[in-house]
């Protein structure tokens, strides 16, 4: 898990990167504030997300993971075929 959310990093950047260029086309200055604010408070929560996530699959494990899983495709396969 660890490992796939490094993974993410590069495209989780470049991501906000190109949303953060389309912004500043049509920002003013004074909404250079609130983006920032945002930025901030956005990488907080998805450090605090993903460190409580990795904790909490320490304890329990990925079994639960696996059977919401399966369970969803089953029933993604009844609804939809």
């Amino acid at each position: 898990a660890r490992f796939s959310f490094l993974l993410s990093i590069p495209v989780i950047l470049l991501a906000g990167g190109m949303e953060t260029i389309e912004y500043l086309e049509v920002a003013s200055v004074s909404d250079m504030g609130d983006l920032v604010l945002g930025a901030v408070i956005s990488a907080v929560s998805a450090y605090l997300c993903i460190h409580y996530f990795l904790l909490l699959l320490e304890r329990i494990g990925m079994t639960p993971v696996v059977f919401y899983r399966l369970g969803l495709g089953v029933l993604l396969l009844a609804l939809y075929v």
